[in-house]
């Protein structure tokens, strides 16, 4: 009888079942919230891959748009480099398979790729991994609306080893090549610098220009500090007029007149210093529809047309001089880089396409800048010789073609 009491009294007992529901309750609450956590992580993280995969595919197209024979183990790993620079959690992804399948019958390329990212949390109801994967694919077409602003280095370095030869050469065959596609409505704007850039004399009464008086003949310096690193306050800060100062051929600003254009690309002639904003500030100018040039079209009609505006600056050398305002007299290399870097930062701001090219450049300050002063690493170059010189203009040339995103 006393046994049978206790085995009652035994399953009476609800405390050990109250700890092992309470335990069951904590694993599912901890369970949920980690799949919580875990799903959204997953989230930001797929979003993440679709756009560098994206950034990946629009780099290996611009590659192949510029070297048609290049196959798709070269484009693959031209993706993959651009690829892994997009991705910030690295470390929580492993990807399996990554490629790039080029069709060459449809003009089209796609990168596919698959792998897995780690769990945070769901490892508690065993799943310590989660499966990601994507695919992005690119089409080629006709060009649509582009403006291009040409920022060629004069200075007089390029007399050297006929690079100023080399130079006409190159970007004369870009501009025929934009011109050749059919139907494309294209602008092109030059503008050689060196210490100095020169505006020319049909702006002595611009609204935006202070204009220095007798002896002025287009050559501008800098407004002061920040002003020189924007594309605003013109009426309140203008831009300096110089007399005395030794400057390259004058600007030509936005225009579809093929012919006019590589007239003065035969014109360029090479001399002076080296101040590298001096080139890309106007060149930036000239792209935008407001003053000092308005020939540009709005960004809101670029987007419309799904157009492009881009820069291609080329140089051959660091930055020799730099800015003592309004004159560029200074000759702090830091200075002049530290404004170089601002400036192309706050281009890419306006979403304008930048292409670098360092021509028979040994400085790996300069050139470290301008692969980041490039919209990607696939749209700078490193230019030893003629010969590469003149297939970066070719790359580039073939690249702003129509290429856009079909999935």
């Amino acid at each position: 009888m006393m046994k049978r009491l206790q085995i009652l009294d035994m399953l009476r007992d609800d405390r050990g079942n109250i700890a092992m529901m309470f335990g069951v309750i904590l694993f599912i609450t901890l369970g949920a919230a980690g799949l919580a956590i875990d799903l959204t992580r997953s989230s930001m993280v797929r979003t993440e891959i679709h756009e560098a995969a994206d950034a990946g595919v629009l780099a290996a197209a611009r590659y192949k748009s510029g070297r048609p024979d290049a196959n798709d183990e070269t484009l693959t790993a031209i993706a993959r480099k651009v690829f892994d620079a997009s991705i910030k959690n690295s470390d929580a992804l492993s990807i399996d398979a990554f490629e790039i399948i080029s069709d060459d019958s449809a003009d089209s390329l796609a990168l596919e790729l698959d792998g897995s990212m780690n769990a945070l949390l769901m490892g508690v109801l065993g799943q310590g991994e989660l499966d990601i994967g994507a695919r992005s694919e690119v089409k080629y077409g006709k060009p649509p609306l582009l403006e291009v602003a040409l920022a060629l280095d004069v200075t007089g370095s390029m007399n050297q080893q006929g690079k100023i030869s080399a130079l006409k050469n190159a970007a004369r065959d870009l501009i025929e090549t934009l011109f050749d596609a059919e139907d494309a409505d294209i602008k092109i704007g030059i503008v050689p610098f060196a210490q100095y850039a020169n505006v020319g004399s049909g702006y002595n009464a611009a609204s935006w220009l202070n204009n220095p008086g007798p002896g002025f003949a287009g050559c501008i310096g800098s407004r002061i500090y920040p002003f020189n690193t924007t594309d605003a306050d013109f009426d309140s800060v203008k831009v300096p007029g110089l007399t005395g100062a030794a400057c390259p051929d004058p600007i030509t600003p936005l225009s579809s007149d093929e012919d006019a254009l590589i007239t003065q690309i035969d014109k360029l002639d090479a001399n002076g210093w080296t101040y590298i904003p001096a080139g890309l500030t106007p060149a930036w100018q000239l792209l935008t529809p407001h003053e000092p040039f308005t020939q540009g079209v709005s960004f809101t009609e670029l987007a419309a047309k799904e157009g492009t505006k881009a820069i291609v600056l080329m140089t051959d050398g660091e930055n020799t001089r730099a800015p003592d305002y309004p004159t560029h007299d200074d000759t702090s290399e830091v200075l002049a880089n530290d404004l170089t870097k601002e400036i192309c930062a706050n281009i890419k701001l306006n979403k304008i396409v930048i292409y670098t090219i360092a021509y028979d450049v040994s400085d790996p300050d300069i050139k470290d800048i301008l692969e980041k002063c490039a919209t990607s690493p696939s749209h700078y170059f490193d230019a030893a010789n003629s010969n590469e010189l003149s297939g970066a203009f070719a790359s580039i040339a073939n690249s702003l073609r129509s290429i856009s995103l079909s999935k």
